[in-house]
């Protein structure tokens, strides 16, 4: 295949999962929950951590969808870059399972609808939100997958809103089914019972479909969750789709999984469809 366009390397391979192919596809195989029935769905809600610690979430969500070849997937910045947004338009994202192309169609209709996402492939260098999702949807979703990858630094209510509503135009337009997928952590660096405290008022508000209710939590209360206009986004888009379900297919912490149980963070698997 003759590729052109910008190539977004791998930047956490062989850090927060496996570099070689065989053993990331294994990996994934075995965190798989293959005695479940698979649905439809508008979007899916999943953490970016290490597979070792958020991994089976991740699989839980993903695996009772009935996965498109097309979506869109958004996760926060983690590297300090100076843009609000950035989407690539092209070219290719690579995984140790290959290489992923840009919907070209998808990220030009959200970007007349949504000036503010701007066009850098640089601001997507190290970033992990994305990276780490994206091989559980090349392992599980049929051939000629392709993506919207979006990483937003933003912290504009009006901006989450204005690109729900564009997501939810894009899709509807779409001639097939598009995903939504929101890279998003919950709450961060408390206690396990401060944690799941937290936790299980930003899941009441998901279960609710509300992200001003998620943007509330997180604003008022002071709740450290780490891609949540992400969450917003994606479920004003889900709402405007006719959602009427956000099912919480698994939850855990950090701790639960060997991390430190006075610091830890929440990871929830949501799939949202029509019910």
């Amino acid at each position: 295949m003759l590729m052109t366009g910008v190539i977004r390397r791998p930047a956490v391979a062989g850090y927060l999962y496996p570099a070689d192919p065989a053993e990331a596809a294994q990996a994934i195989d075995r965190l798989m929950d293959r005695t479940a029935a698979a649905a439809p769905a508008l979007a899916a809600i999943v953490p970016h951590g290490s597979w070792a610690q958020c991994g089976a979430v991740i699989a839980a969500a993903l695996s009772r969808m009935v996965l498109p070849r097309r979506c869109v997937v958004i996760g926060p910045s983690h590297t300090g870059t100076w843009m609000p947004w950035s989407l690539l338009e092209g070219g290719w994202y690579r995984t140790p399972l290959g290489d992923v192309p840009v919907d070209r169609f998808l990220a030009d209709a959200l970007r007349r609808r949504c000036p503010f996402l701007e066009v850098d492939a640089w601001a997507q260098h190290g970033e992990h939100a994305i990276e780490v999702v994206l091989p559980f949807l090349q392992r599980l979703s049929p051939s000629g997958l392709c993506l919207v990858p979006i990483i937003s630094g933003s912290d504009d209510a009006e901006q989450f809103f204005q690109l729900g509503e564009a997501l939810a135009q894009v899709v509807r337009m779409a001639e097939e089914p598009v995903l939504l997928v929101a890279s998003s952590d919950l709450s961060h660096y408390e206690p396990c019972a401060e944690t799941a405290r937290q936790d299980e008022r930003l899941l009441a508000a998901i279960r609710a479909l509300d992200g001003a209710a998620v943007l509330h939590i997180v604003r008022e209360a002071g709740v450290r969750m780490c891609g949540y206009g992400a969450v917003v986004s994606v479920l004003e888009a889900a709402k405007r789709l006719g959602a009427r379900e956000a099912h919480i297919e698994r939850y855990g912490t950090s701790a639960q999984t060997g991390g430190d149980a006075d610091s830890a963070i929440g990871y929830a698997g949501v799939r949202i469809s029509h019910g």
